[in-house]
């Protein structure tokens, strides 16, 4: 059922593809952006809030809920901003909507909510011609069959890849053969750079029956450089543009399973965060903006500050490995299991 859907999603946007890849905005989750390719803005409105409601809750299948069809008649008192914005030429219907009234949908609906915690994917690919796929090949269109697989996967699921920029430092230090070969180290070494937590290494193969296929696999590498793998596929299909897009996907599914949260309505949790090397006030408040943008978390207050150590008391919206799931990926926070203490951080810029 979850193919389906998603297929069905992804096939109302292809006709983008005749047109051109294009430059998409920065992502927001509760933003809906569709192509203007109707005037039944009605239409518009209700295929926007769809996609929100796929970001938001991670859930592809959400839209086939009867819950679902019963917001459409809604709509309207979901909205903050609507209207129309031309992106390379294109034009797009865009639909802002209440972040919590959405959030409130979906708890009604008892569905998990994911939040900004949306980490971006280094993807080290080697493609058909045996060459690195760069950010700039990416960026400039030179092959526009596989930008357009990743934008639509971007665009439906709120997440966006990341690629090398394959300067000449970095091809000194990494060629195709590495990642072929998965020599992790060597990638976690060209990977230091990008501060990047989850990398992709992937092969992109045309084969001979003219089908094309991605072996790939999803690794998460903390401080030290130790590599957890967490995904390992390998997508046939018949088109480039689908394989790329599958593996998006996919891993917009895992980030789903770990980052997303089922609100707990009962009595709140509550934990004591200690953060080292806070010094100064645009730490401080740099700290404030990283706790208010955790789904995981419902409030908190500074309970104690001193010169080495600043200490938080968070509720929490759902259990303790949520709040720990969306700690661990924030760049600012690496956790300190130095003194045996769980919920320990070190600040870093």
């Amino acid at each position: 059922m979850k193919m389906n859907v998603l297929v069905r999603f992804l096939a109302a946007m292809s006709v983008l593809y005749s047109i051109h890849s294009i430059a998409l905005p920065e992502m927001d989750p509760y933003r809906g952006l569709v192509l203007a390719e109707q005037s039944n803005e009605n239409a518009l409105r209700e295929e926007a809030l769809k996609q929100v409601l796929i970001k938001v809750s991670g859930n592809v299948d959400i839209v086939t809920l009867d819950e679902s069809g019963n917001l459409m008649t809604n709509i309207r008192s979901m909205l903050s901003q609507f209207g129309y914005q031309n992106i390379d030429g294109v034009r797009f219907y865009y639909a802002l909507f209440d972040k919590s009234k959405i959030n409130k949908a979906l708890n009604d609906m008892q569905q998990p909510i994911w939040g900004e915690t949306r980490p971006s994917p280094l993807i080290w690919l080697v493609n058909e011609n045996r060459k690195i796929t760069s950010e700039y090949m990416i960026n400039s269109q030179q092959d526009k069959d596989l930008s357009w697989g990743l934008q639509k996967a971007e665009l439906q699921r709120g997440i966006e890849a990341k690629f090398p920029i394959l300067d000449l430092d970095e091809t000194l230090m990494i060629g195709s053969s590495d990642i072929s070969g998965r020599f992790h180290q060597v990638v976690a070494d060209a990977s230091k750079r990008y501060d990047a937590e989850y990398v992709v290494l992937a092969n992109l193969y045309k084969m001979r029956t003219g089908k094309w296929q991605l072996k790939w696999e999803l690794v998460q590498y903390d401080p030290q450089n130790n590599k957890k793998q967490l995904i390992n596929k390998r997508i046939t299909a018949d088109e480039k543009t689908d394989v790329m897009a599958q593996m998006l996907n996919d891993i917009a599914d895992y980030y789903a399973q770990k980052f997303a949260i089922f609100e707990n309505n009962g009595e709140k949790l509550t934990q004591v965060l200690s953060i080292n090397n806070i010094t100064t006030l645009s730490d401080l408040t740099l700290l404030n903006q990283v706790l208010e943008g955790l789904n995981a978390v419902e409030r908190f207050k500074v309970v104690e500050i001193n010169q080495q150590q600043v200490k938080v008391l968070v509720t929490l919206k759902g259990g303790l490995m949520s709040l720990e799931n969306a700690l661990n990926a924030q760049s600012h926070l690496q956790s300190d299991s130095s003194g045996g203490s769980y919920f320990q951080y070190n600040w870093q810029l």
